[in-house]
């Protein structure tokens, strides 16, 4: 078992958390504006279970664990739940391994992945609302040895591409897959963070796991990742074009495990990195909109404080949460040009800039509705 340091000190010299040139937000000026909570009206309870959250026109699509359906649409207007979707092939109360909801640039289609199945379902938006459920084109990946952990997909041109997180040694930065969601390769640069230089290739995925976008505009792809204040840029042939470090400059420390476990001829293998506890950061959305991105920075603190008030044990609490959440605009370049603040921690979110809409739902599942 290794620890490996993420950020290393020469005498009084701080050596930076990546090599090379890399944006960092902690020395820039970035004008600041408050976002305010608005009432909505709808039952809180909608976001229960929720893992993601997309916005377009006035229709919220919810994508729900453990619920009767994994995608429900809510018209904004009225108010009411308009649709359910459920995966193909499967029946209510199934609405299982699906984490992510993709959304077309027009807002015509959406679509989600059913790990369980290798099967990405994509729905007509107009077709759904209108109260026929079934995808219109639905996507298997006949490939027995593509990564099982995929969840946040992205279509450019004529590719698919997703961030598996690997647990093989083979694990790359992008799966890319034709069209059909077949013929995979594997593309892109891992950022050169210290102290990753010799991990095992099992790891990387797992450090560098997060939140992928498009930028058809620029024709780019963008990761923000999750546990480390860093958003990473990319061409489409997998080379890095930009890191983007901040808007906090902790990182915490983690250490590799073997959770692999051996039954008969088979070995299981579980998650390789173990993050401190001590400290946990999280990117936990990112978005694309009109050729800038928007990354969601929500983050909480834990730590032994023997400062802090004591419990009827006569232990402190040992922990502290940062207030908040911050979203992060950056252009295609990675040039931050603005932070929203939002005064409860969101870990999901989407974001209307035209309206200056913001929904997103909070740690224990509730619902949330800002202007900015």
């Amino acid at each position: 078992m290794s620890v490996f340091p993420l950020l290393l000190a020469v005498g009084c010299a701080q050596k930076g958390p990546l090599s090379g040139d890399y944006i960092d937000m902690t020395d820039c000026d970035v004008p600041a504006v408050q976002a305010v909570e608005v009432p909505h009206g709808l039952d809180e309870t909608l976001a229960f279970g929720a893992t993601d959250i997309r916005l377009t026109d006035s229709i919220l699509l919810i994508a729900r664990q453990y619920s009767d359906y994994f995608i429900h649409l809510i018209n904004l207007r009225s108010g009411e739940t308009v649709a359910k979707v459920q995966h193909i092939g499967r029946g209510p109360g199934e609405a299982v391994n699906t984490f992510y909801i993709g959304v077309s640039e027009d807002g015509e289609y959406f679509w989600a992945h059913d790990m369980q199945l290798s099967r990405i379902n994509i729905y007509r938006l107009k077709d759904v609302l209108s109260g026929r459920g079934l995808p219109v084109r639905s996507l298997t990946c006949k490939d027995q040895s593509a990564p099982r952990h995929e969840m946040d997909f992205v279509f450019a041109g004529d590719s698919i591409y997703t961030c598996p997180l690997g647990l093989t040694e083979e694990a790359s930065r992008f799966s890319v897959y034709d069209s059909t969601y077949n013929n995979r390769r594997n593309a892109g640069e891992w950022p050169p963070l210290e102290g990753t230089y010799n991990l095992p290739g099992t790891a990387y995925s797992s450090v560098f796991n997060g939140s992928l976008a498009y930028l058809p505009e620029a024709d780019r792809l963008a990761v923000a990742h999750d546990y480390l204040p860093l958003v990473t840029i990319y061409g489409m042939d997998g080379s890095i074009v930009s890191n983007v470090w901040g808007p906090e400059d902790f990182m915490p420390g983690f250490r590799i495990v073997d959770n692999s476990t051996r039954i008969g001829d088979f070995t299981f293998y579980g998650e390789p990195v173990a993050w401190d506890e001590d400290a946990r950061f999280m990117y936990s959305a990112l978005r694309s909109h009109g050729g800038r991105l928007y990354a969601l920075f929500s983050w909480e603190k834990r730590y032994a404080d023997d400062s802090s008030e004591e419990d009827n044990d006569g232990e402190g609490s040992g922990a502290q949460e940062v207030e908040g959440s911050r979203i992060v605009v950056l252009d295609s370049n990675g040039q931050p040009l603005q932070i929203i603040h939002v005064d409860r921690q969101l870990r999901m979110f989407d974001i209307a800039p035209e309206t200056k809409d913001i929904w997103g739902f909070d740690g224990d599942y509730v619902l949330h509705h800002y202007k900015y």
